[in-house]
């Protein structure tokens, strides 16, 4: 197994290890933002260790950037993966908290910013999209909505396509500082 591939399950791992520790502990919603912070901080480490240790692996030699970019991309890509499926099986099996949460903070504010009947005549003025339908038919579709955005296939989503463009500058800055900085007085 490549070394890159390694430090992207290792930390990938080391991230699902602390989350559900956190989560049995019954300390996951008010871990959720400090954990997102662990979360780039150990896909940073995945990138940054993986591509250190395959450079010393290999004595260091001088190759090209592109090389050391695409081998950078290796272990972030593997732990975008492999956190993206973990947490999809979270929010879909393990812990429904945290998503029942923001669905229910949504939809808290929707009831607030359109209360009642007269407050939705007002819309129908200004979007004409709802101008043949009822107030309970537009509540309704809003909240069928906020579901479908809060969704575990579209946390899925979110979290693979943040993660994959995160990997692509991590390992860009991740490339150069190790070139530029690190290996400079080795090579």
């Amino acid at each position: 197994m490549k070394t890159t591939v390694k430090y992207g399950l290792i930390f990938g791992l080391s991230w699902i290890i602390i989350t559900m520790i956190l989560f049995y502990a019954d300390f996951s919603r008010e871990a959720f933002l400090p954990l997102i912070m662990v979360n780039l901080f150990l896909l940073l480490m995945a990138i940054a260790g993986g591509l250190y240790m395959t450079k010393k692996e290999k004595n260091f030699e001088p190759g090209i950037f592109a090389d050391d970019f695409k081998t950078a991309m290796q272990g972030g890509i593997i732990y975008a993966i492999l956190i993206s499926g973990f947490v999809y099986l979270y929010h879909w099996k393990i812990d429904t908290s945290i998503r029942d949460a923001i669905i229910q903070e949504r939809i808290t504010a929707l009831h607030n910013a359109v209360p009642d009947s007269d407050t939705y005549e007002e819309l129908q003025e200004d979007d004409p999209t709802w101008q043949d339908k009822s107030y309970d038919d537009y509540i309704e579709n809003q909240e069928d909505q906020i579901k479908g955005v809060v969704s575990p296939v579209s946390i899925f989503i979110m979290h693979l396509a943040g993660l994959c463009m995160l990997t692509f500058f991590y390992a860009f800055g991740a490339t150069f500082i190790i070139r530029k900085v690190v290996l400079k007085g080795i090579q």
